[in-house]
């Protein structure tokens, strides 16, 4: 009898494992400042403070034309889904309607929203807003981005 209760313990143990998602290995987030059309770079430049549940990554400010990249590993499997990045953005046509902003999250639902993959979130200020660009591939596995406008810039000041 102790020898089938192990041999069943392994079986339900191999099954429930098969079942869990795997882990997710890697995740980027990437922030961009395409604000143009604009007399005077102080009013293009875009100020940002970024934290996840670990970690303060502080204030910095892009230039036009910049971006930050920060790779980082996720946890995908429960009860650890936990990797989350919160950002707060400041431009020189208003701030984003909602103070801060989640800008990757391991949560399905969010990671489908970034696009093919959803381990890769990318975010770009223009002039007339704050877009989630996301990642679609085509018939032949081609790489290409839609913008998704999700706040216009607004003055809270």
């Amino acid at each position: 009898m102790g020898r089938n209760q192990a041999w069943c313990f392994f079986m339900a143990a191999a099954v429930v494992a098969a079942l869990l998602p795997a882990p997710t290995m890697a995740g980027r987030l990437e922030l961009k400042n395409e604000i143009s059309g604009v007399t005077g770079v102080r009013k293009a430049k875009l100020a940002v403070r970024c934290w996840s549940n670990e970690d303060d990554l502080g204030w910095d400010m892009l230039k036009p034309m910049q971006s930050r990249i920060w790779k980082f590993t996720t946890m995908n499997m429960w009860p650890f889904q936990k990797t989350e990045f919160r950002c707060q953005f400041r431009s020189g046509f208003g701030t984003t309607s909602q103070d801060v902003v989640t800008v990757f999250s391991v949560q399905s639902g969010f990671r489908k929203e970034c696009g093919d993959g959803g381990d890769e979130c990318i975010w770009v200020a223009k002039r007339d807003g704050f877009y989630q660009r996301r990642i679609v591939r085509d018939a032949n596995d081609r790489k290409s981005f839609v913008d998704i406008l999700r706040s216009k810039w607004v003055w809270k000041w």
